[in-house]
C-alpha cells in the first residue's frame, strides 16, 4: 500500500508486520480487492487487500508489506513502522497525506446477503409461512345449493430475493411446490375436500 523510498541503500525492504485480527465486517467489503497506490513523488505500487487485513504490495521493488483495518469510511494501514489513514471518497477512490490518491482495480466484492435456513417456518424470520385456511371451491358436486371447501397453503415472502416453498399431498405421490417472488405471496390449494395438505418447507431459489 505505501511506498518507501531509501536514498542511502539501494537494498531492498521487506518488512512483515505483526499479524493483526480481521477488518471490521461493518466496513470490510468497502476496501477488500485490488488497488493502484499513486503515492509522493509520482512512485506508484499494486495493493492488495484481503479479507485476513493482509495487504499485499507488488509492482514496485520498495514495497512494503503490511496490515489493514478499517472503521466506517476510513481505512488504517499499517507498515510495522507507522500507521497512514486513507480515507473513501464518493467517487470510489481514496485520499491520504501529501495528495496521495488510491483507486480501485474492478468492481468491489458484494456483500453477503443473510439468508434464513431453508424450512424455517417462522412467520417473523425471512420466509413468513402462513397458516393453513379453507377457499371456496364452488358448488359441491350434485347438489348445486351447497359449497365445497378446500384447503390451501399460504406463504409471503418476507426476503429479499426468490424462494420457493413446497407441500404434500394426501392424494398424489409428488411434491408440489410454488416460486415466491419477495414481498409476494402465493398459494397452493387441494383440488378436492377430502385432500390434504401438509406443509414441507422453503428455500432459496437460485
Amino acid at each position: 500500500m505505501k511506498l518507501v523510498l531509501y536514498l542511502a541503500t539501494s537494498l531492498t525492504l521487506v518488512l512483515c508486520s505483526a499479524a493483526q485480527g480481521q477488518p471490521a465486517a461493518s466496513c470490510a467489503n468497502k476496501f477488500i480487492g485490488t488497488w493502484v497506490h499513486h503515492g509522493i513523488g509520482g512512485q506508484t505500487n499494486t495493493s492488495k487487500l484481503q479479507a485476513d487485513g493482509q495487504a499485499l504490495c507488488s509492482d514496485n521493488t520498495n514495497c512494503v508489506q503490511g496490515t489493514w483495518t478499517c472503521a466506517g469510511n476510513v481505512l488504517t494501514y499499517d507498515n510495522g513502522g507507522y500507521k497512514t489513514d486513507y480515507t473513501l471518497q464518493a467517487d470510489g477512490t481514496m485520499t491520504a497525506r501529501g495528495g496521495i490518491v488510491v483507486t480501485r482495480v474492478g468492481a468491489a466484492p458484494k456483500p453477503a446477503t443473510p439468508r434464513e435456513p431453508a424450512g424455517s417456518n417462522n412467520t417473523a424470520a425471512c420466509g413468513g409461512l402462513l397458516v393453513q385456511e379453507k377457499q371456496d371451491n364452488g358448488a359441491r358436486a350434485g347438489n348445486v345449493h351447497e359449497r365445497s371447501y378446500v384447503v390451501c397453503q399460504k406463504f409471503e415472502n418476507k426476503c429479499g430475493y426468490p424462494v420457493s416453498f413446497a407441500v404434500k399431498s394426501n392424494k398424489v405421490k409428488i411434491k408440489l411446490s410454488a416460486t415466491v417472488q419477495p414481498s409476494k405471496m402465493e398459494t397452493i390449494c387441494a383440488t378436492s375436500e377430502n385432500e390434504t395438505l401438509q406443509y414441507l418447507g422453503w428455500k432459496p431459489t437460485l
